[in-house]
C-alpha cells in the first residue's frame, strides 16, 4: 500500500501528471488572452504538453514560455491570417447565400471548400509549428500534406474535437475548462507526433531517450 502513495506509485504519478496538464492549459489560456497569440499560446501548449507532461523533460512553466516566445512571430501571424480570412470567408458565403442566383452558389461552394483546407491545416499548424523550423507557408504546405496523407488520423482529430468543444460548451461545467484543452492536446498529441513523425528528423545518437526534443 506504501508504495501506491510513493513518488513512483500510480496515484503520486497521476496526480502529478494532471496537476501538469492543468497548469500547462492555465498558461495556454493566459497565452490566449490578446487573441492575436492564440496560435502562438497553442503551439507552447503542444510544445509543453508532448516534452513536458508526456516526455518529461524540463518544467511546465518554462518549456511553455520557451515555447511561446519560439513561435511567437509564426503563431501572430498564422493567427491574425486565419482569423482574417475566416472572417472574409464567413461574410463571402452570408452575402453569397442572401443572394441565391447560379454564379453565387459556385462562390458559395468555393467558399466551403476554401473553410475546408483551413480546416485541415489548422489541425496541424501548431503542432508541426512547435517542432519544425520553417517559414510559415511551408508550414501550412506540410500541415495539409500531413492532413492528406493520414486522412484517417484527420477525421478521428476532427470528430474528437468537435466532441470535446460540444462537450464543454453544453455538458460539462466551466469550471473544467482548466483542464479540458490542455487533456485533449495531451490525448491528440500520440495521434499527431505519429502523423508528424517520418517528417522528424531523426535526432543525434545519445539522444533517442530524450524524445526527440533536443537543442
Amino acid at each position: 500500500m506504501s508504495q501506491l502513495f510513493s513518488t513512483d506509485g500510480i496515484i503520486y504519478r497521476f496526480l502529478n501528471k494532471t496537476g501538469n496538464i492543468i497548469l500547462a492549459t492555465m498558461l495556454w489560456l493566459a497565452g490566449c488572452i490578446p487573441v492575436v497569440t492564440a496560435g502562438t499560446s497553442t503551439a507552447a501548449l503542444y510544445y509543453t504538453m508532448v516534452k513536458s507532461v508526456r516526455k518529461e523533460v524540463g518544467y511546465v512553466h518554462s518549456e511553455f514560455w520557451r515555447g511561446y516566445k519560439q513561435n511567437f512571430k509564426k503563431g501572430v501571424a498564422a493567427t491574425v491570417s486565419l482569423l482574417v480570412l475566416g472572417a472574409v470567408l464567413a461574410l463571402e458565403m452570408r452575402l453569397v447565400r442572401e443572394d441565391g442566383v447560379e454564379v453565387s452558389r459556385i462562390w458559395y461552394s468555393l467558399s466551403g471548400l476554401l473553410i475546408l483546407l483551413m480546416i485541415l491545416v489548422v489541425l496541424y499548424l501548431f503542432p508541426v509549428m512547435s517542432r519544425f523550423d520553417m517559414k510559415l507557408s511551408r508550414l501550412c504546405m506540410l500541415s495539409f500534406v500531413i492532413s492528406v496523407r493520414y486522412w484517417y488520423i484527420t477525421a478521428a482529430l476532427t470528430a474528437g474535437l468537435a466532441a470535446v468543444v460540444f462537450a464543454q460548451l453544453y455538458l460539462l461545467p466551466l469550471p473544467l475548462i482548466l483542464l479540458t484543452p490542455g487533456l485533449w492536446c495531451y490525448a491528440s498529441s500520440f495521434l499527431v507526433e505519429r502523423a508528424m513523425k517520418p517528417y522528424m528528423p531523426k535526432p543525434p545518437e545519445g539522444e533517442e531517450q530524450a524524445g526527440n526534443w533536443f537543442d
